[in-house]
């Protein structure tokens, strides 16, 4: 039986139950058997040997069609280019089309420049059936083919490099094919598949590979045994990168997850600083480049990574903590040609294994010092301590000079949603803030926690620098950029000198915590006048009863609409009556506040504007809030 395939070749099957194409004696496969094959020696030899071995199996093939193309005496080299998609559709492979080709004669050679699509590849089709989609380009068969047909039809080397796969998830396999001296080196890693290795051979260098890396992991281990060491002798970061430094002359650096140096080796001062504003500045580009792109953002470095750099290159590796990272370690580059070694990528890790140990006995440490120290506090606020000299004696241990000033602030936080677990989280979260902020600026300070709140005792020596509002705002925030998802108010007492009084400034500043608003988050005591000592657990019932007389209609019943009544009028008053100012910061227009005092007059059934009666309205309002019955920062 004879089948024409075009007007040159013919399939011809004969009795015997041979098939040839043209001359040449052929089987049939399907690509399913083919892609089981194919699956097989990956299993077994490995991708990167399979790479190889179907790339010069494609080779052959293609070399095996120029030539006889070549004794077609085709009219010119660009027909004879052209043939060779035609015969390479013929063998099932794809549907071939060159978009591009530029060709340039030298002596005898061809230099060529081309670019093409392959659509249908049956090595991307069985590729998707057998193992999914790919991270890489898989179709060498069809690269080999091309390259070797190019490569006998030019007389000279042709590489095609496939620059996006099927396989992928593209919607077609995209190529790029040139001849060497149009490649500039840019190909020089691939030419190894196109080089046929002896098994002997492989054996050798693979020999080699595990001698060399047998070498770098007993090197890495006595380095990671030295690294446990210096952490077990209760060393700091400093001397595990002195202890690397020493063993792999390479300079190191270990950062918090801002990149901001925590320890480093083998640079000075000024060159920390330049690698690292370096190292920001990338860091920074590519961020803004993912949103001018409209990409995701610029994801942090989760493994081991080389970057390199215009004046330096570093492999950086995070440290992960709790599935968190919470720092980085990285080797410094600074002579060009920048590269490093294998053992490299393994001590880094190593580094940050054991630098990530040191960071959680730090807060473990830490942890048990804070609660140790709230504790204390705790304690001081119960007045447990019958001897003043005892809680100097015991403020001591924990290097707190008890004996000075001091005040003590207390910060509530309002959440905008309401959830038990997520407040328990959040109150966590803030607990950690609060010291961390106060230890980054070398502030020893004891903290306690309250429901909704965190407690201070400040030595007034820190306050006296910038001034205590200014020292309250920049705090504040702090907390506020750190948890957005909050609103924070602040109450601070009075000076004491006298630790013993410590319970009566947290009354003040509990009391002034209280007045605090929307528009006012710090609150100092002595800002509060006579109201605030003059409110005591002796008078708290009479003043309660005086309050909620002299405001009657506007508290019977309290409901939502009542406190925003309340609110509008406290607002008004603290602002001595006026109207803009009031309207301002209750954020609504005159005439929507003009007819909510109008309903706050007919419910009381007075006039606002006598100042006698609005002062008596505005010290029941405040009254109420300090004594804790009503609370007009209530969110909804």
């Amino acid at each position: 039986m004879i089948i024409s395939l075009n007007s040159n070749e013919t399939l011809h099957v004969k009795k015997n139950g041979s098939l040839f194409i043209g001359d040449d004696r052929s089987i049939l496969t399907s690509i399913s058997a083919f892609g089981t094959l194919r699956k097989n020696l990956i299993k077994n030899i490995g991708n990167e040997r399979v790479k190889g071995f179907l790339i010069r199996y494609g080779w052959e093939l293609g070399q095996e069609d120029a030539n006889k193309v070549l004794k077609k005496n085709l009219n010119t080299v660009e027909d004879a280019i052209y043939y060779g998609p035609i015969l390479h559709r013929m063998r099932g492979h794809a549907e071939i089309e060159v978009t591009k080709l530029e060709m340039k004669p030298e002596n005898e050679k061809i230099s060529v420049r081309m670019e093409g699509i392959w659509r249908n590849s049956y090595e991307a089709e069985e590729h998707l059936r057998q193992f999914s989609l790919s991270h890489t380009p898989v179709c060498y068969t069809l690269s080999g083919y091309a390259s070797g047909y190019l490569s006998k039809i030019c007389n000279q080397m042709v590489i095609v490099k496939e620059v996006s796969c099927q396989a992928e998830g593209h919607s077609e396999c995209k190529w790029v094919g040139k001849s060497l001296d149009y490649w500039d080196g840019e190909i020089d890693h691939e030419l190894q598949f196109y080089q046929e290795s002896p098994i002997v051979k492989e054996l050798e260098l693979t020999y080699e590979k595990l001698l060399e890396e047998k070498g770098n992991l007993e090197k890495s281990t006595i380095i990671h045994k030295k690294l446990t060491e210096e952490i077990l002798q209760g060393n700091n970061l400093k001397s595990i990168t002195e202890v690397v430094y020493k063993e792999t002359v390479t300079p190191g650096i270990i950062t918090d997850d801002k990149h901001k140096p925590l320890a480093f080796s083998g640079l000075s001062s000024l060159q920390l600083n330049e690698v690292n504003e370096e190292f920001i500045s990338y860091i920074q580009r590519e961020q803004t480049s993912k949103k001018q792109q409209h990409k995701q953002v610029f994801q942090e470095i989760y493994k081991t990574s080389w970057i390199q750099l215009d004046h330096h290159a570093r492999l950086i590796t995070p440290i992960y903590l709790q599935k968190q990272i919470k720092g980085y370690c990285s080797f410094i580059y600074l002579n060009k040609p920048f590269s490093y070694s294998k053992i490299h990528e393994m001590i880094v890790e190593r580094i940050a294994s054991v630098s990530s140990h040191f960071l959680q006995n730090e807060i473990t440490k830490f942890a048990t010092e804070q609660r140790m120290m709230g504790n204390f506090f705790d304690e001081i606020l119960r007045e447990e301590y019958q001897d003043e000299e005892e809680v100097l004696r015991r403020g001591s241990f924990v290097h707190l000079d008890l004996s000075e000033p001091y005040r003590i602030a207390m910060i509530k936080y309002q959440l905008q949603e309401n959830n038990l677990k997520k407040e328990f989280l959040f109150h966590e979260e803030m607990g950690k803030a609060v010291t961390s902020y106060f230890h980054n600026k070398k502030g020893n300070i004891l903290v306690g926690h309250r429901t909704k709140s965190v407690i201070l005792l400040i030595p007034s020596s820190y306050l006296e620098q910038d001034g205590i509002d200014t020292y309250f705002e920049h705090f504040l925030c702090f907390l506020s950029e750190k948890f957005p998802e909050a609103l924070f108010f602040a109450g601070v007492s009075k000076q004491s000198d006298r630790i013993g009084k410590a319970k009566d400034c947290y009354n003040e500043a509990y009391t002034a915590l209280r007045m605090a608003t929307m528009n006012k988050r710090i609150m100092l005591f002595d800002s509060l006048g006579m109201i605030g000592p003059l409110i005591n657990q002796n008078n708290e019932k009479e003043i309660l009863q005086i309050a909620r007389n002299t405001l009657g209609p506007l508290l019977d019943p309290l409901d939502h609409k009542k406190v925003d009544l309340l609110r509008t009028l406290y607002i008004f008053l603290a602002n001595g009556g006026n109207l803009e100012q009031t309207s301002c910061e209750n954020a609504m227009s005159l005439s929507g506040l003009r007819y909510r005092l109008s309903r706050i007059e007919a419910l009381l059934n007075h006039n606002l504007r006598d100042p006698f009666y609005n002062y008596q309205l505005y010290l029941a309002l405040q009254s109420l809030i300090l004594i804790g019955e009503l609370d007009l920062n209530r969110i909804g």
